[in-house]
């Protein structure tokens, strides 16, 4: 057996190949920088967007904020106003006081389920409302009663509205109540 002795060279091959590659890597890498810079600028201009909307979204909130502020001071000026709350511990439901606040004071009644002291709850209460009402001299009381229906008890709720409304029998008043929930 005769063996052929042919022999091939591969470097121009080889060199035609390197040449091929290095022309696709420069092509991409052309790519890849197109692609950041439309990234970026697509980046730069939602974001300016976002900035421009949130400037104006606070803008709106500080004017609603100012236009709250106004009213509730006129309100204090010309009506008296008494405002009732129900909060609740965050990490105890069971430790819940009912808040009276009126002329910038504040009376706290502590809420517990003994029924003794619940009954004494809602006499001290009715006496700080009925003092609240009684030591405003405008022709006007507003009583505002806030509360989170999901974090309070309706029995507590009962409490406050009895209260309320054993006033209304002896006082001019006009109620709001306002479910804050979240």
């Amino acid at each position: 057996m005769k063996k052929n002795s042919i022999l091939i060279e591969l470097t121009p091959l080889l060199d035609v190949i390197l040449i091929m590659l290095f022309l696709i890597l420069v092509q991409s890498a052309g790519r890849v920088d197109a692609f950041y810079e439309d990234t970026r600028l697509a980046f730069e201009t939602e974001f300016e967007a976002f900035k421009a909307e949130y400037y104006q979204e606070m803008a709106h909130l500080r004017q609603v904020g100012a236009d709250y502020s106004a009213l509730r001071l006129g309100l204090e000026e010309d009506t008296g106003i008494v405002l009732i709350s129900i909060v609740a511990d965050g990490d105890d439901i069971d430790h819940r006081w009912i808040l009276v606040e009126a002329d910038a004071q504040v009376a706290q009644i502590y809420l517990t389920w003994n029924a003794l002291e619940r009954d004494n709850a809602a006499l001290e209460l009715n006496t700080v409302l009925a003092g609240k009402i009684q030591g405003t001299e405008n022709s006007v009381i507003v009583v505002v009663f806030r509360y989170d229906s999901s974090a309070i008890f309706m029995s507590d709720h009962r409490l406050v509205s009895n209260a309320i409304h054993i006033q209304r029998q002896f006082n001019q008043l006009v109620v709001a109540e306002l479910d804050i929930r979240v």
